[in-house]
């Protein structure tokens, strides 16, 4: 009785929003235009779909082109590791599968939105150590998940690039470079999760060398109590934890049928699908609205000084 009372009490206090959340006014996001070119950057595979599905739908739809760069794959997921090859005795082979197993999955995923595999972007670093290769960037990392130090994967980016802070750094301002976004939607630098952390530390960094400027997106994915209700609401809204209410949130309405399709996204997510925690995490974000952090870029770099893409427009 004791343990059933817990966890009646755990269930509602993920399930209900106080007040001070119910109360609270965001001004809306709008839509991107035709002309707008948009990269998500997403530290594990889901990400993108997690916080930003119903805005990309929209932007397709509008005629905008969308992009997304995966920082890693995933591959540290023990517990998903160990369902996947029904066995408690992983092997790095292991985790290394369920990273192949979760790009194919993300290139299904964003079919269902519309976005061609070509317009996705897979770097391959270790899943679980974007933070400490940032804080020693000419060091080479080793993960301890799956004992390698250089990107695994042939479809990667740049298949075989050691792990270094540096390395990472370098692909993803290609990307940037090659995909120029007017919009950057990006994990908010206070995530609880350190990949996320990582990211959008990284991000801001680079953003002050460019010769451009995208409006900047920031999106929560892990934070205490958040989301709530913490299972699938669809006719709920998606509001900030109490933590970060004073915060600029923009909400992004979704329009009728982008939930579904949201979910669809989601659902193609198998791997994930199955750990009863990240079951409810996916299903938890498939809401009446998506919501994101207006931000501002560092904007130390000096002016008139060119930036590393040439000023070039890319095509990729």
């Amino acid at each position: 009785m004791v343990w059933a009372a817990a966890l009646l009490v755990l269930y509602f206090s993920l399930w209900y929003a106080p007040p001070a959340e119910r109360r609270a006014r965001f001004a809306l996001l709008a839509p991107a235009a035709s002309t707008d070119r948009i990269l998500v950057v997403a530290p594990h595979i889901d990400d993108e779909a997690l916080a930003a599905a119903g805005f990309l739908r929209v932007a397709l739809e509008r005629g905008a082109q969308v992009y997304v760069v995966y920082l890693t794959s995933g591959d540290g997921n023990r517990f998903s590791a160990a369902i996947l090859d029904r066995t408690i005795h992983l092997r790095p082979a292991d985790l290394l599968r369920e990273g192949a197993i979760r790009m194919r999955e993300a290139v299904q995923a964003m079919a269902v939105l519309g976005i061609p595999p070509g317009h996705l972007f897979f770097l391959g670093y270790p899943d679980g150590g974007l933070r400490p290769m940032l804080t020693h960037p000419e060091a080479l990392y080793t993960s301890p998940r799956t004992r390698e130090h250089a990107v695994p994967y042939r479809s990667a980016f740049s298949p075989g690039a050691l792990y270094t802070g540096e390395n990472l750094r370098r692909d993803l301002l290609r990307v940037l470079c090659l995909t120029r976004p007017t919009f950057l939607i990006v994990p908010v630098p206070f995530d609880a999760h350190p990949d996320h952390q990582a990211a959008g530390i990284l991000i801001n960094d680079l953003l002050s060398t460019l010769d451009f400027r995208p409006n900047l997106l920031g999106y929560l994915v892990h934070a205490h109590l958040f989301p709530r209700p913490f299972a699938l609401a669809p006719h709920h809204p998606l509001l900030p934890p109490p933590q970060f209410l004073s915060r600029p949130w923009r909400i992004f309405p979704l329009p009728p049928g982008v939930e579904e399709e949201k979910h669809r996204a989601l659902a193609k997510y198998v791997s994930q699908r199955k750990s009863p925690f990240l079951l409810a995490l996916l299903d938890s974000f498939v809401r009446k609205n998506e919501l994101f952090l207006e931000e501002r870029a560092n904007q130390d770099r000096e002016g008139g000084v060119a930036g590393p893409c040439g000023g070039a427009r890319g095509n990729p």
